[in-house]
This record gives C-alpha cells, sequence and structure tokens, in this order.
C-alpha cells in the first residue's frame, strides 16, 4: 500500500514540476498568433515556400525582426506597415554572395510581457530604490518566474533565438539578424551572446531610447535603466555590424550612440543627408532606413551588400 502511494505521488510531483504556468502558456498562444505572417519574402515583397531541396550548405538566412510598441500588454505582429520587413532587406533575397544565395525572411516577434500588476510592482520597486537596476532583478511572479525575464523587451530575443535554433536544425548554418529598433538592439544581443550561431547584424535605427535617459524621465528612459540594456550585449563578442542612423531620430542618434565608436568593428552610416522623406507610419525619422526610398535611392543602402560580401 505504502508503495502505491509513494507511486503516486511521486507521478503527481513529476507531472506538476512539468505543468506550464499561465504565462508559459500565453507565450505559446503569442507565439502561434504572430508567427502566421512569418515568411520568406522575394525581392518584389512576396511571401513564399523554401523549396525543401534548397541547398542548405550555400543559403545564407538573413533574418529580419521588427521594432515593438504599446507597452508590455499589446501584442506586436507584422501587420502594421512598420512591422514588415523593408524593401532594403527584401530586395536583396536571390542575391548571390560569393557561391551563396541570400534567402530573406521576416520575423514576426512581439510576444506580450508583464500584467499590470507586475509592471507596477516592478517600477515602484525601481523607485523606491534610487532607481538601482539590482533591487529589481530578483523580483519574482507567484509562480516563480523573474520579472525581468517577462519584461516584453527582453522576449524578443527569446522568440529570435527559437527562429535561430529551428533553422540551425534544418541544416542552415549561414545566419544574419537584420532589425529595426527594439528588433535591432536585440540582434546585438543574440550575437554578442551566441557568436558561433549568427554571421552578423544590420541595425537599422537600433533603439535604447537614448535620447530619452534623462534623471527625470519616465521609467524606460532612466539613465540606469539603459545601462542595464547595454550591459545585455557582450560587446568583446559582437563582431562586424553596419548602423544605420539618422540625427532627427527621436529613439536614438549618432551622438546617444557614441559609446559604441570604441568599437572599431561597429561601422556607422548616418542618414542625416538623405533625399528620402520621412513617413509617418514608418516611424518618421527613426524609419528612414525602412523606405523604399532608402533602398532605390540612397547609395548607402548598398552598404548592405558590400557588408555581406565582406563577412561572408
Amino acid at each position: 500500500m505504502k508503495i502505491k502511494l509513494i507511486l503516486i505521488l511521486l507521478i503527481f510531483l513529476n507531472n506538476f514540476s512539468f505543468a506550464q504556468t499561465k504565462f508559459e502558456k500565453g507565450f505559446e498562444r503569442d507565439l502561434k498568433k504572430i508567427s502566421k505572417l512569418n515568411s520568406f519574402v522575394d525581392n518584389k515583397g512576396n511571401p513564399y515556400e523554401l523549396d525543401e531541396n534548397i541547398n542548405k550548405d550555400k543559403t545564407i538566412i538573413l533574418i529580419y525582426t521588427h521594432g515593438q510598441w504599446g507597452g508590455d500588454r499589446k501584442l506586436n505582429g507584422c501587420n502594421r506597415p512598420w512591422s514588415k520587413i523593408p524593401p532594403a532587406i527584401y530586395q536583396l533575397d536571390g542575391t548571390q554572395i560569393k557561391d551563396l544565395t541570400i534567402k530573406t525572411y521576416q520575423l514576426c516577434s512581439g510576444v506580450k510581457g508583464w500584467t499590470q500588476n507586475e509592471e507596477d510592482k516592478f517600477w515602484e520597486t525601481y523607485n523606491k530604490n534610487n532607481q538601482d537596476v539590482n533591487s529589481v532583478l530578483n523580483l519574482k511572479d507567484k509562480n516563480g518566474i523573474l520579472l525581468i525575464d517577462k519584461y516584453k523587451d527582453n522576449q524578443k530575443p527569446k522568440v529570435m533565438k527559437l527562429k535561430i535554433d529551428e533553422f540551425k536544425k534544418k541544416g542552415f548554418n549561414n545566419i544574419v539578424l537584420s532589425g529595426h529598433s527594439a528588433g535591432a538592439k536585440s540582434s546585438f544581443v543574440l550575437k554578442s551572446n551566441y557568436p558561433e550561431l549568427i554571421n552578423g547584424v544590420i541595425s537599422l535605427h537600433v533603439g535604447f531610447a537614448g535620447k530619452f535617459a534623462k534623471a527625470k524621465n519616465p521609467d524606460q528612459g532612466w539613465v540606469n535603466w539603459r545601462n542595464y540594456k547595454k550591459s545585455l550585449i557582450n560587446w568583446s563578442q559582437i563582431g562586424d555590424v553596419i548602423l544605420f542612423t539618422h540625427d532627427k531620430d527621436w529613439a536614438d542618434t549618432r551622438k546617444t550612440l557614441s559609446f559604441m565608436k570604441e568599437f572599431e568593428n561597429i561601422k556607422f552610416f548616418d542618414l542625416s543627408d538623405t533625399q528620402c522623406k520621412k513617413k509617418k507610419l514608418l516611424g518618421d525619422y527613426h524609419g528612414i532606413a525602412l523606405t523604399k526610398c532608402f533602398a532605390d535611392e540612397d547609395p548607402r543602402s548598398k552598404e548592405i551588400i558590400k557588408y555581406l560580401n565582406k563577412i561572408y
């Protein structure tokens, strides 16, 4: 009888230990929703399915990841103009880099993060402790999950890493990340922490919220919080990266990103003198590199091809 009770208890504990939390279920549900618009995109901007018989050793998978908006409880898919893969990236589909062929991929990555109560708890603790980042890094939800791991900004690299691992499992070993805003920042995080998996990063208006990093501004604009975001990047392992900026960008400019200048392998391209006009639906000057004008008319868009030829 005792043996039966012990076995039942062990089965119960085993099932309990593998039970998904509400947050984990929500992550999978969100991922399923936003993944509907994941797709390879041809050089005309049309989605397509990859040939199963493609030579994987001769293929470069160029993954594009959008920025984010709307706070932690807002799902961000690829259904907005500024979240779709831009012409400067998708026009590269089918391009030859030496004996390799580029295949461009649109990745939708904006799963939800904190609940309102969790967000309030996080920032209230942060405020009470003089904006000390260490005061919030060990805060947990009722299931023992660290709140910092549930932060929407930190969910994006997780979604990206899952897709990278999926491509790697299928046999694709040439992977480059491209991204806009938070998508570019997440690309930096992943490239620097998994240099063996990722060959390069193409950054379009990377977002570190540098223009808002003033001590009296709202939570995410505080200097300490920005420094925490920067600390997620292993700068010594970042490798060769190209970065496009604009001095009228409302998020970050050459000045606010000047801390990167010490790394010789990060190459800046300033678009402040471009003839391309800002587009409201693309984030104004924060999205100049997303415009068709940039892809078709600004000669600096050709630096992307030069960069890919360099790293391969």
